[in-house]
């Protein structure tokens, strides 16, 4: 049985939030009254699809895999699901009746804010329903800033599509949690090449990730088909809220190298509680269109023992290890009142600005997700 919606934020607390943001920012206004869709069985899927689910290359789902009403159910190997699968059974059809009924508590919300004819890139957006009329588009980053209230509730509505450009990105801020962000699609979605999104996608129609988009959230097809190409699907565990004592931290050393240089990439995970954290899902860092993995370069102490590679391989032991990315599998630890890194050589051909960020929820552990994100930028010259 589903919950019933949840009242999130009042007209006080969007008055709040205002009033905590710089005069220098670029936000939206919020509307008076805003709410979350409950959502239902559907949490627990990352990809839900209607009528396929096609996948091409080492994309990772983290969480369930779930059809229905088709039956094809393609590309798994060598795409990898950390959870369970399911292909027409009694759960995806649950499933299934779940994001309908999310759906429409979402595209039955009040508009706070029209957005028809611009574009999502480039703006920090308070909490609040913000709606367009046809298509929305992503060029660059948005950013959504919770103003320090976990509770914060962005709802996105759009008449038919949502498309993102290459690179784009969702970023999340002073507390904003994944579990809060939700995009109700008309039609169709499609994420372009190494775009770096958040939230939940209740999509009509279907979902397409182009080759290394990423997702932290959940990507929820009604009629249509889920097509992946080499993506990182992440669903966050949702009710337990992001604790400030798991951290995470990343640096490049050194910070600017010649085209054809390398840089150490060292993601730093921190537990300032007194017992070990344990991860629940693996922890993956997309890297930036253009920079490139130097293969055997990966190793990691977040494990009983030191690990580190000697070949390439999607997954090996306890890390992760692609060109395009590189993390932990969810048998890593990190230990109580310290922290443990993860490192890999990285390099890029062509001259430029490389930022790498993890977004807010990308470390999940039992004793909580990490609140901000971690970010990190190389700089290479000719």
């Amino acid at each position: 049985m589903r919950v019933s919606k949840v009242l999130l934020a009042t007209l006080a607390t969007t008055a709040a939030l205002l009033a905590g943001c710089g005069a220098s920012s670029e936000d939206e206004t919020a509307g008076q009254v805003f709410s979350a869709a409950a959502m239902g069985t559907e949490q627990n899927f990352a990809v839900l699809g209607g009528s396929a689910v096609t996948n091409t290359g080492s994309s990772v789902i983290t969480g369930d895999l779930g059809l229905y009403p088709g039956t094809a159910i393609t590309g798994f190997p060598p795409g990898l699901v950390t959870g369970e699968t399911h292909a027409t059974d009694a759960v995806a059809l649950q499933a299934q009746a779940d994001t309908t009924a999310t759906y429409n508590d979402l595209a039955g919300q009040e508009c706070d804010s029209a957005l028809t004819g611009q574009d999502l890139g480039g703006r920090t957006l308070v909490p609040g329903v913000y709606c367009y009329a046809t298509s929305a588009q992503l060029t660059g980053a948005l950013t959504l800033d919770a103003g320090g209230n976990p509770n914060a509730v962005w709802v996105f509505k759009m008449g038919s599509t949502l498309t993102t450009a290459s690179n784009s990105s969702v970023v999340l801020i002073n507390g904003a949690d994944v579990c809060n962000v939700f995009w109700q699609v008309g039609s169709s979605a499609t994420l372009g090449t190494t775009t770096s999104f958040v939230g939940n996608i209740y999509a009509l129609a279907s979902i397409t990730l182009n080759n290394g988009a990423s997702v932290s959230g959940r990507v929820l097809a009604r009629n249509g088909a889920v097509t992946l190409n080499n993506n990182t699907i992440t669903a966050p565990v949702c009710g337990i809220a992001p604790v400030t004592s798991i951290t995470l931290d990343k640096t490049f050393s050194p910070g600017t190298i010649s085209a054809g240089g390398t840089s150490t990439l060292t993601i730093t995970l921190t537990n300032a509680n007194g017992t070990v954290a344990n991860l629940i899902g693996p922890l993956i860092d997309n890297l930036p269109a253009g920079l490139v993995l130097v293969p055997g370069s990966v190793g990691t102490d977040c494990t009983e023992v030191r690990f580190v590679a000697t070949s390439l391989s999607p997954l090996t032991g306890w890390y992760i290890e692609d060109t395009s990315k590189v993390g932990l599998t969810a048998e890593g630890l990190i230990p109580a009142n310290s922290s443990c890194t993860v490192w890999a050589d990285v390099t890029a051909a062509a001259p430029g600005t490389y930022v790498n960020t993890l977004p807010a929820g990308a470390l999940q552990t039992d004793l909580g997700n990490n609140a901000e994100p971690a970010s990190a930028t190389l700089t290479v010259v000719p």
